[in-house]
C-alpha cells in the first residue's frame, strides 16, 4: 500500500511539472474573464480564433502582451500567459478590421 502511495505521488508530480501556469496574470485573468475556457487544453490556434471574434478583448490584451513580451525569458511562449499573447498578436495580424466607407464612389 505505501509503494502505491509513492507510486501515485510520484506520478502527480510528474503530471505537474509539464504544465507551466503564471500565476495572477493580468492577461490570463482578462481571457479567463472573457470565457476563453482552459489554456492547457487549447492551442495557440484555438485561442486565436476565440480573441479573433472578440475585438474588445483583443484590444485590452495588445499593451498588455507588448509590455509583457519585452521582459519575457526565453521559454515564455510555452506558458499560458505566452499562448494567449502569441495567439493574440496572430488574431490582430489576421483579425477584420473595420473599414467604414466615406460613402464616396470612385
Amino acid at each position: 500500500m505505501r509503494i502505491l502511495r509513492v507510486h501515485l505521488a510520484l506520478a502527480m508530480c510528474v503530471v505537474g511539472v509539464g504544465c507551466r501556469h503564471v500565476e495572477g496574470s493580468p492577461i490570463v485573468t482578462a481571457y479567463h474573464r472573457a470565457g476563453g475556457g482552459d489554456i492547457d487544453r487549447s492551442t495557440v490556434a484555438g485561442i486565436g480564433s476565440f480573441l479573433s471574434s472578440h475585438d474588445q478583448l483583443r484590444t485590452e490584451l495588445t499593451p498588455l502582451c507588448e509590455k509583457r513580451r519585452a521582459t519575457a525569458p526565453g521559454d515564455w511562449s510555452t506558458t499560458d500567459e505566452g499562448k494567449v499573447c502569441d495567439a493574440n498578436a496572430q488574431a490582430n495580424f489576421f483579425g477584420k478590421n473595420a473599414v467604414k466607407s466615406d460613402g464616396k464612389a470612385f
